[in-house]
């Protein structure tokens, strides 16, 4: 256990340590605890009668509360916040975990796409959440090179590399017509390589073509092809995965999963929902009451951006139960987080 501890200046150093016991027996069961609990299960080596006293005062300064008569104690939001201040700067040795080596393994595909997909999947499975990571912010990002292929008649594939790496790929019909795809490829590359994303939109929507003048074809076909990838936005911005990890969760009920699921699920209740907890630079961690959502009370929305160059250029989010093993899911989340950011700062 550290020995950064942060129960506030009402809480002595015994105290201290039976709200951590209480919480990681709490988290455990996920059932009110008692001093009985709390001796059995941990190496504190006072009485039951000064443990009981300890949770008295725990219980009015509103770490934890008792539910009915007689029963035990359990967290509130706040002594879960207590809980995770204090395993915060915990760090776990992952270097040799399976988990660290699948996402080292996931570090070095060169496609951003997969790379991203993995991650999600690892972490999920990892720390037994929803995880959603936010796809890198495309319109700072520089064109290197725009490589056409024909996959079947109207119908061709679009690789756009950036200098992230292979970062959208995409469909474009373009009717029967016929032309030549190795110049016409060159051409797309002399009007967009070198550029940002953001600047090809910006110019492609200034552009004005008068229809009733004459113009040379291959200039109106180069401006409508950039217009069907540039101008339409990415079908969606985040990866998501592991709904399943929360649906056989036993501390949530059916009314806490749909309420996650609708929150999810669709795509702009999504953006509403990570939009709500603002721009930040660093790691932050929501509990409880924190997260604003009375739906999602009984959830913890773990948060940290990645960056490239010291650059944020995404964020991170794991949703999971507000019952849970913060020091794990602090470990995991800051390696990944390292690692991602690793990857983007040295393309």
């Amino acid at each position: 256990m550290s020995k950064k501890r942060t129960g506030g200046p009402e809480l002595n150093p015994r105290q201290i340590r039976v709200l951590y016991c209480v919480s990681r027996e709490y988290i455990s069961s996920g059932k009110p605890v008692s001093s009985k609990q709390v001796l059995e299960h941990s190496n504190l080596k006072f009485s039951s009668a000064t443990v009981r006293n300890d949770m008295r005062k725990l219980e009015f300064l509103g770490y934890i509360y008792q539910p009915y008569t007689s029963a035990g104690r359990v967290l509130t939001d706040k002594g879960l916040r207590f809980y995770f201040d204090s395993v915060k700067t915990i760090t776990e040795d992952l270097r040799e975990s399976n988990v660290a080596i699948a996402i080292r393994q996931t570090s070095v595909v060169g496609d951003v796409e997969h790379l991203l997909q993995g991650m999600t999947r690892i972490l999920a499975r990892a720390v037994s959440g929803f995880v959603v990571i936010e796809k890198p912010k495309f319109d700072s990002l520089f064109v290197n090179s725009v490589a056409i292929s024909k996959i079947t008649d109207g119908y061709l594939n679009v690789s756009i590399v950036t200098d992230l790496g292979v970062s959208l790929n995409t469909t474009v019909f373009v009717g029967t017509s016929d032309f030549d795809i190795a110049s016409f490829q060159k051409y797309v590359n002399m009007a967009v390589v070198g550029k940002t994303i953001g600047e090809i939109r910006k110019g492609i929507k200034n552009v004005e073509l008068r229809y009733d003048e004459w113009h040379d074809r291959r200039l109106q076909d180069i401006i409508q092809f950039l217009q069907s990838i540039f101008e339409k936005e990415n079908e969606e911005k985040y990866y998501k995965y592991g709904l399943e990890f929360i649906i056989s969760n036993d501390h949530l009920d059916s009314s806490d999963i749909s309420g996650l699921v609708r929150s999810v699920e669709n795509p702009k209740n999504l953006e509403l929902l990570l939009s709500s907890f603002g721009e930040f630079d660093d790691y932050r961690v929501f509990i409880g009451d924190e997260v604003g959502r009375d739906e999602l009370k009984n959830f913890a929305v773990f948060a940290s951006p990645y960056t490239r160059k010291n650059e944020k250029i995404g964020y991170v989010f794991i949703i999971s139960p507000k019952l849970t093993y913060y020091e794990k899911i602090n470990a995991y989340l800051n390696f990944s987080i390292n690692r991602l950011s690793e990857v983007f700062s040295n393309r």
